[in-house]
């Protein structure tokens, strides 16, 4: 009995490529290689040479769809930094009109102050006037801050909705990735499983 499993032992541990935790060889057509003819062998080395170029398929395949994915990220981290970049830029408008508008105002009430010092006669229509002009003006003022309160809002969106559309973009891929992952390691596993078993 010993004699027998001695032989065995060193047959599998060849056949297995001197791999650990395996206790089984791999056969093929119920056969060890020590017991294949020349053609069974040049036809199980013909399997395992298409199951290489298959995985280097896949390997090639995984990393096109991590150079995609990577080349996403850059164009959409682009597209988030111009964004941002459009929000600076509506924001330093509105600063800049709140500022000139201060300034207008400013220069009207020295200007009205003036004339009134100027043309004590005609007081009553300069104030109406004056009061008619700053109102004019600070309505006007009140839809160009509205006008950007608007556009600034409505970019603050959009940037949120497109964060929110990448990630979940990002998300969808690196969930189809897995799947793929585990199917193809499923499939791989059963493929394994069948030549030891076949």
């Amino acid at each position: 009995m010993e004699e027998n499993g001695a032989p065995k032992k060193k047959a599998e541990k060849k056949a297995g490529g001197g791999k650990k935790g395996k206790g089984k060889s791999p056969v093929v057509d119920a056969l060890s290689p020590e017991g294949m003819t020349k053609e069974q062998l040049d036809e199980h080395i013909g399997r395992i040479r298409e199951e290489l170029d298959r995985e280097r398929e896949e390997r090639n395949y995984f990393q096109l769809e991590r150079d995609k994915i990577h080349t996403f990220w850059e164009i959409t981290r682009r597209q988030l930094d111009e964004k941002k970049a459009e929000l600076r830029n509506k924001d330093r408008e509105m600063e800049e009109a709140e500022e000139r508008h201060q300034v207008e105002i400013k220069v009207y009430k020295q200007k009205v102050k003036h004339l009134l010092y100027e043309h004590q006669n005609n007081l009553t229509e300069l104030k109406a006037e004056g009061t008619v002009s700053m109102k004019l003006a600070q309505k006007d003022h009140r839809s160009q801050e509205m006008e950007l309160r608007k556009d600034m809002r409505t970019l603050k969106v959009d940037l949120k909705e497109q964060e929110l559309a990448n990630e979940m973009v990002v998300k969808n891929l690196r969930l189809k990735q897995q799947e793929d992952t585990t199917r193809l390691r499923n499939d791989f596993e059963r493929q394994v499983k069948g030549q030891f078993w076949d």
